[in-house]
């Protein structure tokens, strides 16, 4: 039975895909051409479950990026709450 695409994932899931990501972005900055097969191996993941939550390079490259601006955007919500609007955009 699959999921729904917005159902919530179980929790193991999540991790995995979190930890996907984690290792994706420290393999595809030290070198882009990084396999995919490579970062699965180091997330401690398949490969099926890899492609099953990115199923193409292009979607694990365009889910970093999302994930990367959700980041600066919780990170600027906190510094225009405990800074000065000049000091904010300059952390």
């Amino acid at each position: 039975m699959r999921q729904e695409k917005d159902a919530p994932l179980r929790s193991d899931a999540q991790r995995n895909r979190e930890r996907i990501l984690e290792v994706a972005l420290t393999e595809l900055t030290q070198c882009a051409d990084a396999p995919l097969s490579v970062i699965a191996k180091k997330a401690g993941v398949g490969q099926g479950t890899l492609y099953r939550n990115f199923p193409s390079r292009e979607a694990l490259v365009l889910e970093i990026y999302r994930y990367e601006m959700q980041q600066v955007a919780d990170a600027a919500t906190e510094l225009i709450r405990t800074h000065e609007p000049d000091r904010a955009l300059r952390e």
